[in-house]
């Protein structure tokens, strides 16, 4: 595809129409038909094309390293707690020296040599379970105090991170966005809510994240209200750039105005769709029904967007 530089990026820091850049997009970039036509875009055929919403990246460069980061610094508090060599050496000398000591007839602390005793254990290597029985009965009040703000915050982060991974792991595939060329529509849902509008009136913006669409969509609060959902040609989550977002955008263009022809090669495409999810957020019921509800209203829809920051 042949590129022009353009001052487009800088010039959407609001949401505007979509089709108010069709005769650019027409006029400046020529769009060559393939047989991939490269992610995010996941199937194309005589009436549809749908594209992968961005959350996708977001899963993978946000919510899986943090999981994974949680974990290791669980194991690394794990690993710091509790005796290390050198303790459970000095404590065996204190056991062996008390112990003669007791056989002269010398006092000793006896407390303290308990201490020891629990520490070391009946075996003589110690543990962390030892550890805390030793701190808890003959232990001062100082480092009992501090072996307990340990044990708190590993039991936090034990929690937390069981909580992430669970989320990680309810994380659902969330739905493809649709471009209906026959209908002239784009729609999507999520967590159970439709969204649409008349691809006439669909909002668009694009940023460092990358490239967000507005629709109509359905709202515990409005009743109906903007929604917007972000899309990312490529695979970063951050400094997407005008010319990354082109490609996508000339693409969508080109399908609602020529059809499939214009951007595959072959009679349909589809991409498989990623296998490392456990939920996937279902096609909520009534789909059509609830639609149609939609296309009623969304002519506010480029009003909402051009008056409220989203």
């Amino acid at each position: 595809m042949k590129k022009t530089k353009s001052q487009r990026f800088c010039k959407t820091r609001h949401a505007q129409q979509f089709v108010n850049w069709r005769s650019e997009f027409e006029d400046k970039y020529e769009l060559d038909a393939y047989a991939d036509p490269t992610e995010p875009v996941m199937l194309v055929n005589d009436t549809i094309l749908s594209v992968r919403n961005a959350t996708h990246n977001y899963r993978l460069i946000y919510i899986l390293p943090w999981i994974l980061g949680l974990w290791i610094l669980f194991f690394i508090q794990i690993y710091d707690f509790g005796p290390n060599r050198g303790m459970i050496n000095s404590a065996n000398y204190m056991v062996e020296l008390n112990s003669k000591k007791q056989d002269q007839g010398i006092e000793y602390d006896k407390k303290r040599d308990m201490y020891y005793r629990t520490l070391v254990g009946e075996d003589g290597n110690g543990s962390r379970l030892n550890l805390i029985h030793a701190v808890t009965f003959y232990g001062d009040k100082n480092y009992r105090a501090a072996i307990y703000t340990d044990i708190i915050l590993i039991s936090i982060l034990l929690v937390i991170s069981i909580l992430a991974t669970l989320g990680g792991l309810r994380f659902p595939r969330f739905a493809d966005i649709y471009f209906d060329r026959k209908r002239g529509i784009v729609y999507t849902w999520r967590f159970g809510k439709v969204a649409a509008c008349k691809f006439k009136n669909l909002g668009v913006r694009e940023d460092k994240l990358g490239l967000v669409l507005f629709l109509y969509g359905e709202d515990k609060k409005h009743g109906y209200w903007a929604k917007s959902f972000y899309l990312q040609p490529t695979g970063r989550a951050h400094f997407n750039t005008e010319n990354d977002n082109t490609f996508l955008m000339t693409q969508l263009f080109a399908f609602m105005g020529k059809g499939k022809s214009a951007v595959i090669t072959e009679e349909r495409f589809e991409r498989p769709q990623p296998k490392s999810y456990l939920f996937i957020d279902k096609k909520p019921e009534n789909f059509e029904q609830r639609l149609e509800e939609i296309l009623k209203r969304d002519d506010r829809l480029p009003e909402l967007y051009a008056e409220h920051a989203f």
